[in-house]
């Protein structure tokens, strides 16, 4: 699992934010892909699409509203019948286009940050995780305290949202927090 690479992808999607993009790339990774799933769970992005080098079509990322519909495999999923298999020719260029979303004109995703570090990872128990729940410091990591505000961690079980984490009572490493206070 590369840091670094998710510490770029953090100030990529704040500053496409920022600059009122309504579609970015990033690179196709499963860390980033699974974090991207989260965010767009939490109502962060509108969606996530593995797609090549330039950009999908405008069907593929906007899923249809019926309600008879299953959301499980909507269009906004990791699979599209248009694009091609992925191969070990094409997977260096493969991409995760993220569409972003605005709320009166504002973006949704305002800040996005690393909370551990290449160098300094961060692992925290249950009960730790409760504490940062809770709005409560624990250790030098801020508790969260706006509205709004998430905390997303890795665990055994996969990449989850802190509040997740304390319902599954599971500890893990924290990645990134989004809109912090």
């Amino acid at each position: 699992m590369s840091l670094v690479n998710l510490a770029h992808c953090c100030s990529h999607l704040q500053n496409a934010s920022h600059a009122r993009l309504g579609l970015t790339s990033i690179p196709s990774t499963n860390l980033l892909h699974t974090l991207m799933l989260q965010l767009q769970k939490s109502g962060y992005i509108t969606s996530v699409t593995i797609g090549g080098p330039t950009p999908p079509p405008p069907s593929s990322l906007n899923p249809v509203l019926d309600p008879s519909a299953d959301t499980s495999s909507s269009s906004s999923s990791s699979s599209n019948d248009d694009q091609p298999a992925i191969t070990q020719s094409n997977v260096s260029s493969r991409r995760l286009w993220v569409g972003l979303k605005y709320w009166n004109n504002e973006p949704v995703l305002l800040k996005m940050g690393m909370v551990s570090k290449p160098t300094r990872r961060v692992w925290l128990g249950f009960r730790d995780i409760e504490a940062l729940a809770r709005g409560d410091r624990s250790g030098y990591v801020k508790g969260l305290r706006g509205i709004g505000e998430s905390m997303y961690l890795t665990t055994d079980r996969g990449i989850m949202e802190v509040r997740e984490a304390v319902e599954r009572k599971t500890g893990g490493m924290l990645l990134c927090r989004v809109n912090e206070v």
